[in-house]
């Protein structure tokens, strides 16, 4: 979130790829781990049956919310970023990646 947020002056320049945007990649590996860890954690401290069952739709709405969340916060801060569409289309890649690996991993940590 700090880095996400904070203003565009003290940040690094980020190298030019040809194929992909780094920003995008970025933004995708960033989701895919957020989302990995959530559902790890989030289905190792349920206590509840129900718990379980609901931690993957709820990490998934959480982090939808939350990309597309950093993105309006970007906007509406004098910060020099600006929010952009393509960032929580990442997101949302991102995030569906990380679950969908987590899923295939499942077996082994249940």
């Amino acid at each position: 979130m700090w880095l996400t947020l904070s203003p565009t002056a003290h940040l690094p320049r980020t190298p030019h790829w040809e194929l992909l945007s780094f920003d995008t990649a970025a933004h995708a590996f960033v989701f895919v781990v957020l989302a990995g860890l959530l559902i790890f954690s989030v289905r190792r401290q349920a206590v509840w049956p129900a718990g379980r069952r609901w931690a993957w739709p709820l990490v998934l709405v959480f982090c939808l919310i939350f990309g597309a969340s950093i993105e309006v916060m970007q906007t509406s801060m004098a910060l020099g970023r600006h929010g952009e569409w393509s960032d929580v289309i990442s997101d949302s890649l991102g995030t569906v990646a990380g679950l969908g690996g987590m899923w295939l991993l499942k077996r082994q940590w249940q």
